[in-house]
């Protein structure tokens, strides 16, 4: 450990606390008050008894009780009502705790759900993005109720530890100051001990898991069949027992370690209390400290290096934990370029209905961000509105790449996407969003009730029980909406008494969502990967309904439905080959001709095989 980690883990922490702050800033105060208060009543509940123990002495051989407590009274009833006051601070701190971390928790993850949903599509696909996100939503979920109480703690216990200090100053105030480096030692020693017994951990963590496979290994009856035919059982058992002896030796010398370092603490612990003693009865032989000082600066001084040692484990936590509290810091102060701050002070708004906009790629490239192999190079496309358009290609041709940027998932890298001529990152937003609908080949399953399943993503007032009917009628649907509970169904195995579908009834249900909006663009990428010929026969004959008075783009292997398209697009590692209507590719015996006559054979085979 070094100045620099300790230094940044402090700063995560104060990051953190000032984020929370933010969000409920009366709580957080009154939540950083109560260990104030309870060190300042440290000083209080020692300086009561001090007062009382010399009352007493000074007291002790007068008979008359009355004049006792007449001159005791005042400082019993500050030792009581501190004693009083430190309880009822404790049941408070307990209150503000839990209500600190659930509003926090729920101001936190709704910020990184915020921040989440607003990032760029080709942002939250790179594996680096998306590990500090599930970090950040760590932090903020589960992880959040250890990082605030661990800091409570350490503030807590450090607000009594100078409380404790400051009653030590009674003897002298350069005792406190011999004291406090003597605690300090003793700490960072406990501490350095407690972060090396948690990288021991996480090393025999490890070498734990392969010890219980191997272990494993010699218990199965088909492992011990084959050890046995080929000899090597004897192998697998001393390859156990060197994992085995291996973590005992990293054991054995941390334990080493730990008692070298617990003599080394007990060492300093034992020299501080005694050399505090010895000053302490010079000072009262000499008359310059009464028999309740020495009581209470001797208890001090126990309760002091007894704080040192506890707050060592979290102060440890905490220094753990900061990188994550840094990383949920950063990425909420983050502000990636989105959709909505790429376009203009003034975007331009779709017609909600009744107009097909014509849509351009002009000179449209894109590779993703921080790598530099190209996915789509140079495309020029016009979707005709009213126009049925089949995309297809290779694995890897860029065909789900170019779905994204016509649905403006993506921002094109070079190039720009025009709708009736306007740039896609010029409209707004929402009404580009309400002008399209997509179907996508890994559709989400929404495990809730049929009626949100489908009435995703409309606005409330625009949604009836007679336009769901309608459009999962349109998408082969119905008969789940049959049950008994009807729209109000729970799908998927979530919820208690959830009936789960069939890869193709999740399939048909992300259909009629498609079906339910009155979007000008339709776009379906392998629509009917999950269905069987039958249902993609029927499926077929719905999407011919619904692509009236619409633009439709459709991603899929299956040629058979290209041939009935009104334009055809060919691509091939990210460029445009071919484009044109079935019969002018056929004739043209090019890329597309010898894709679809590759199928045509295969399902000729199978059916001369039947």
């Amino acid at each position: 450990m070094n100045n620099n980690a300790m230094g940044s883990a402090f700063r995560g922490s104060v990051l953190l606390l000032y984020r929370i702050f933010r969000y409920i800033p009366v709580l957080t105060l009154i939540w950083l008050s109560i260990p104030i208060l309870l060190g300042a009543l440290v000083v209080t509940g020692y300086s009561a008894e001090r007062q009382l123990i010399d009352v007493f002495m000074s007291n002790h051989s007068t008979p008359a009780w009355g004049g006792l407590l007449k001159s005791a009274w005042p400082f019993l009833l500050l030792f009581t009502g501190t004693a009083v006051l430190r309880s009822l601070l404790n049941a408070l701190q307990n209150v503000t705790d839990t209500k600190l971390r659930d509003q926090a928790s729920r101001s936190i993850q709704s910020e990184v759900h915020a921040r989440a949903a607003a990032v760029p599509l080709e942002r939250l696909d790179q594996p680096e993005y998306y590990d500090k996100l599930n970090r950040a939503e760590s932090v903020a979920g589960g992880d959040l109720f250890g990082v605030l109480q661990n800091l409570i703690t350490v503030v807590r216990y450090l607000c009594e530890l100078i409380g404790c200090l400051t009653v030590t100053t009674l003897c002298h105030p350069l005792l406190a100051v011999i004291l406090a480096i003597a605690f300090t030692v003793s700490f960072a020693i406990r501490l350095e001990s407690d972060l090396v017994k948690r990288r021991l951990n996480r090393d025999l963590t490890r070498s734990g898991r392969e010890a219980d496979y191997l272990s494993g290994m010699l218990r199965r009856s088909e492992t011990v069949r084959d050890m046995r035919i080929t000899g090597s059982m004897s192998y697998l058992i001393a390859k156990w027992g060197s994992v085995m002896q291996s973590s005992l030796g990293l054991r054995m010398n941390a334990n080493r370690r730990e008692i070298r370092r617990g003599m080394i603490v007990s060492t300093i612990q034992i020299i501080g209390i005694v050399a505090a003693m010895v000053w302490m009865v010079l000072r009262m032989k000499a008359g310059g400290l009464s028999a309740g000082s020495f009581v209470v600066v001797f208890q001090a001084i126990r309760q002091a290096y007894g704080l040192s040692g506890r707050m060592a484990f979290p102060v440890g936590k905490v220094y753990i934990q900061s990188a994550k509290m840094i990383d949920l810091v950063q990425f909420l102060k983050e502000r990636p370029a989105s959709g909505s701050e790429l376009r203009s002070n003034k975007p331009v708004t779709l017609p909600k209905t009744g107009h097909i906009g014509q849509i351009k790629f002009e000179h449209v490239s894109y590779h993703y961000p921080g790598h530099d192999k190209t996915i789509l190079q140079d495309i020029h496309l016009t979707l005709t509105p009213g126009e049925t358009v089949a995309l297809v290609g290779e694995n890897g041709a860029g065909k789900s790449t170019l779905v994204k940027l016509l649905l403006g998932l993506y921002a094109p890298t070079t190039g720009r996407i025009t709708w009736d001529g306007v740039d896609l990152q010029e409209l707004d937003p929402v009404s580009l969003r309400r002008a399209m609908s997509a179907v996508f080949q890994d559709f989400v399953r929404y495990e809730t009730t049929l009626r949100d399943n489908v009435g995703f993503g409309l606005p409330e007032d625009m949604i009836s029980d007679e336009r769901i009917r309608t459009a999962m009628q349109s998408s082969r649907t119905e008969a789940i909406e049959r049950q008994p509970d009807g729209l109000d169904l729970r799908v998927g195995l979530l919820a208690e008494g959830g009936r789960e579908l069939s890869g193709g009834q999740w399939q048909r249900l992300a259909i009629s969502r498609a079906a339910l909006r009155d979007a000008q663009l339709l776009v379906l990428d392998e629509p009917t990967s999950a269905l069987d010929p039958h249902h993609e026969t029927e499926l077929y004959h719905t999407f011919r309904q619904l692509a009236k008075d619409r633009t439709v783009l459709f991603v899929s292997h299956r040629l058979g439905w290209a041939r009935y398209a009104d334009h055809i697009v060919v691509l091939r590692e990210g460029q445009i080959v071919e484009e044109g209507t079935h019969m002018k590719l056929m004739a043209a015996n090019g890329e597309y001709a010898a894709m679809f006559r590759a199928q045509a054979e295969w399902y000729q085979e199978e059916a001369g095989a039947s």
